[in-house]
């Protein structure tokens, strides 16, 4: 019986984690990722447009910077149950493109492993909360 609970809370940690979650009200966030198709050129880097919904309305423009932070739930094993959400950053987005309410970015920096809690995927992903660089 004790190895059936443990394989349970297991699965249960992992399905925790990858849970996406939803963004709070009035939270910006990474609403889609756009990657261009790669044709095989080794001179050519394959980018990724990162769609967010903030823009000029919010003080964003051509050249802002936006932090990426992620949101993940932590699980306590003790009490067998969700303890609280988690967040931390993970990269920095420069924005290339800006409208009144939605803008596009590229990936500046993701922070370094060391300096981050694990991440799966290890990337920017859809949901993703966005924040003004000040």
């Amino acid at each position: 019986m004790t190895k059936n609970k443990n394989t349970f809370l297991g699965i249960a940690v992992l399905a925790a984690s990858l849970m996406p979650t939803v963004p709070r009200a009035n939270e910006a966030i990474v609403y889609s990722v756009y990657k261009g198709i790669d044709l095989g050129n080794p001179n050519d880097a394959t980018q990724k447009d990162y769609f967010i919904n903030l823009g000029t309305n919010n003080g964003i423009e051509e050249g802002s910077v936006v932090e990426v932070s992620r949101r993940a739930p932590s699980y306590d094993l003790t009490t067998e149950k969700l303890y609280k959400d988690l967040v931390f950053p993970i990269a920095r987005l420069k924005v290339i493109h800006a409208e009144k309410d939605a803008a596009i970015a590229r990936l500046e920096k993701l922070y370094p492993a060391d300096k981050t809690p694990v991440l799966n995927p290890r990337a920017v992903i859809v949901g993703d909360i966005v924040k003004p660089v000040k």
